[in-house]
C-alpha cells in the first residue's frame, strides 16, 4: 500500500482555524477581535504553519505507485503544496516482543 505524504493548503487551514483565537488579551482586558484584524491574524498564523508544518498523510492507501504518482498530480494541480513524497510501510525485520508482529516504518518510495 501505497500512501501520499505532504503539506497542503487545506491541512494548514485547518490547522490555523482551531490554534487562531478570536479574542486577545488576558481577563481584565480580553476583548474579541474585529473581522479585519482576525483575518489578518489567521493570514499569518497559516503563513507561519505552512513554513514549518511537518509533511502528514494526504491521501487514502492507494493500490499502485502510478496511481499516488496520479494523486499527486491532481493534488499539485489543486492546491499549494509541498514536501510532497510517496511513502510505503516496509518491514524492519524486527518483531514486537508484545504482539509477536513484525515492526513497520515508513520509507519514501523512489522511482
Amino acid at each position: 500500500m501505497f500512501f501520499v505524504f505532504g503539506v497542503s493548503e487545506t491541512l494548514v487551514k485547518k490547522a490555523a482555524d482551531k490554534k487562531c483565537s478570536k479574542f486577545t488579551g488576558a481577563y481584565p482586558n480580553r476583548r474579541e477581535l474585529t473581522i479585519d484584524e482576525y483575518q489578518q491574524k489567521l493570514a499569518k498564523t497559516r503563513d507561519e504553519l505552512f513554513a514549518k508544518m511537518k509533511a502528514q498523510k494526504l491521501s487514502h492507501s492507494l493500490s499502485t505507485p502510478n496511481l499516488a504518482k496520479q494523486y499527486v498530480a491532481l493534488t499539485k494541480a489543486q492546491e499549494q503544496c509541498r514536501d510532497i513524497e510517496i511513502r510505503y510501510k516496509k518491514p524492519t525485520g524486527v518483531i514486537n516482543p508484545k504482539t509477536k508482529k513484525e515492526v513497520l516504518e515508513w520509507a519514501t518510495y523512489t522511482v
